[in-house]
């Protein structure tokens, strides 16, 4: 299975084995993050990641990167795994994660664009706008604080 790994310091790589998700994303278990709903990919965080910060650091360039991507902005920790994803697969019974589709240079170009752009460059023929944007979402992965879990009790 073709997929890609950003851990935390930012690096990016390529896959072609099965994915062991407790070692990549951790055993709290995985959550699919949507690119949006004409992407034939999703990325995979720890479900639990922003809870464990000396397990799992916030991902500055993958939460970037998976923005500039389409998910919506918010803080993730730890590795990010991106697959390939068929939303249509459900109905007929099959399994949604696929290989990720080629060209796989395109994720690489989108890293690289973001990793300009955290340097403090305008990337390709990126707007300076966009850049900044990249840097502002940077800013709030660092900043916003873990979500907190909220408990009602259960009345019968």
């Amino acid at each position: 299975m073709r997929y890609a790994v950003i851990t935390p310091d930012g690096t990016l790589t390529h896959h072609d084995d099965v994915p062991d998700w407790d070692a990549l994303v951790g055993p709290e278990g995985e959550v699919r993050v949507s690119l949006g709903r004409e992407a034939a990919a999703a990325a995979w965080v720890n479900d639990c990641g922003l809870r464990f910060p000396d397990r799992y650091p916030r991902n500055i360039t993958g939460s970037c990167l998976v923005a500039a991507l389409g998910a919506n902005i918010q803080p993730y920790a730890g590795t990010i795994v991106v697959t390939g994803w068929d939303p249509s697969a459900t109905p007929r019974g099959e399994l949604e994660i696929r290989d990720l589709p080629l060209p796989v240079e395109f994720l690489d170009v989108v890293h690289g664009d973001v990793v300009k752009a955290l340097g403090g460059q305008t990337p390709r023929d990126m707007s300076p706008s966009w850049a900044e944007q990249m840097r502002e979402i940077a800013d709030h992965v660092r900043t916003a604080p873990a979500p907190g879990i909220t408990v009602r009790p259960v009345t019968f």
